[in-house]
């Protein structure tokens, strides 16, 4: 009787909980969903906010969709695209054209935008799953930052491959061939869309199985992956010759630091001076939480699979200076770790860091937005010395948590791995 009673009380808290996390969820999803149709409606929200909206909404949305009709109409879109309004040839994956096979055309870009803006809210709320009022307010945060409503503002094609991510991740979970088949096909077709995606195979390590079923799965991954791939090489060839390089201010990107400093002597020093107190704090607190920060992981399960996926996806792009701001929606999947151990109040101070530098980052493009001035011409911006110092703090603050996140990756594959065992039983062995 007594063990009954307990599982009743286990049930009924788990019942609460779900309650809580999907009342708290909704709540999220519907302030962010306001302040985007608040947005569309009067464009002074986006503009205050620090969105670099354009017209017609959803451009990126509505490129893919006449890339799609033009192709039907036999032309080579990867040369040149006359029905996007800014005439930009195609610069993704081979199989966005199949937007055209399915009848899909640009006047079909409002509906399709709102539902990829609904849909990709109501999946990251899922993901994130706030579960108090102070959970909430971090994803509302995080959903409400100004690369995220650039994203949905844009339709851009980064949403798609989030939710991409997190469906793999979500068949990860399942210790079944089938669901295990599953997320191996869905991280090919992300990188088949994308191609940067070719990087979070690792995930597939988070699945709760044996260390030789997952060799058997990326193995496998890889090599029908590899064959999908090199057989449109030339394509891809083609797409990654021409793929935009954000070297501007308002892009991301290790080569982009270095271009700033190196090309703007004028402001080199406001630079410096404000990148290098940050760092330093840095420095100190992860030296301080290092054992935070390498054990941070679980090594197996859902929040892991988006974690790795997330961190890996941002970490090549920071890297090969890619990161336009709308690809920031990449570090909602690590930073559902945070938010998750928040609500269970298991949240570490290396969690906390993480989860502040990423809040930190993903608003400080309204700050920029502010500070700099395009001139008349549009060759430059100018600002004052705060707007230079405050740009050397933003690209610390990427630095910061591109290298964070690198270093909770090795922990955990050194973990998953069972490199730590095995130097044990050598030692025992000696």
């Amino acid at each position: 009787m007594f063990l009954r009673r307990r599982e009743m009380s286990e049930a009924a808290i788990a019942k609460k909980n779900g309650w809580q996390t999907g009342r708290w969820g909704l709540l999220t999803a519907g302030v962010v969903m306001l302040a985007f149709l608040g947005g569309i409606v009067w464009p002074d929200v986006f503009r205050l906010s620090g969105v670099n909206a354009i017209a017609p909404i959803f451009s990126d949305l509505i490129a893919i969709l006449a890339a799609g009709e033009s192709d039907q109409m036999g032309r080579d879109v990867f040369k040149h695209n006359p029905l996007d309004p800014f005439n930009r040839p195609h610069v993704y994956g081979p199989w966005w054209l199949v937007v055209g096979d399915l009848g899909l055309v640009r006047a079909d870009a409002r509906w399709l935008g709102l539902l990829l803006a609904g849909g990709f809210l109501l999946t990251a709320v899922r993901t994130l799953r706030p579960a108090d009022w102070r959970s909430a307010l971090m994803a509302t945060m995080l959903l409400g930052s100004p690369p995220v409503l650039l994203a949905m503002e844009r339709g851009n094609n980064d949403l798609v491959i989030y939710l991409l991510l997190v469906a793999a991740a979500w068949s990860i979970v399942s210790a079944t061939w089938f669901k295990s088949s599953i997320a191996s096909g869905v991280v090919i077709l992300a990188a088949a869309l994308k191609f940067y995606p070719v990087v979070v195979l690792p995930m597939l390590a988070a699945m709760q199985a044996s260390g030789k079923r997952i060799c058997w799965l990326i193995a496998g991954t890889v090599v029908v992956g590899s064959a999908i791939l090199l057989g449109s090489w030339k394509v891809y060839q083609q797409v990654l010759a021409m793929a935009p390089e954000p070297m501007t201010i308002f892009g991301y990107g290790a080569k982009l630091s270095y271009y700033l400093v190196l090309t703007m002597p004028e402001h080199r020093g406001w630079l410096i001076t404000g990148a290098l107190p940050v760092m330093g704090i840095a420095i100190w607190l992860g030296w301080r939480w290092r054992k935070g920060f390498w054990t941070m992981l679980p090594t197996t399960g859902f929040t892991t699979a988006c974690y790795v996926a997330g961190a890996l996806s941002w970490g090549v792009c920071y890297a090969s200076t890619i990161s336009f701001p709308y690809r920031m929606v990449l570090l909602l999947l690590p930073a559902a770790l945070g938010l998750r151990s928040q609500s269970m109040g298991k949240v570490s101070y290396a969690m906390r860091f993480q989860w502040v530098t990423t809040a930190l980052l993903m608003w400080s493009p309204c700050a920029k937005e502010h500070l700099l001035l395009l001139s008349a011409d549009e060759s430059h911006f100018s600002g004052s010395w705060f707007a230079w110092y405050f740009l050397g703090i933003e690209h610390a603050l990427a630095l910061i948590i591109s290298v964070s996140l690198g270093l909770a990756l090795l922990g955990w594959l050194y973990r998953r791995l069972g490199v730590s065992s095995i130097i044990s039983s050598a030692a025992k062995v000696n």
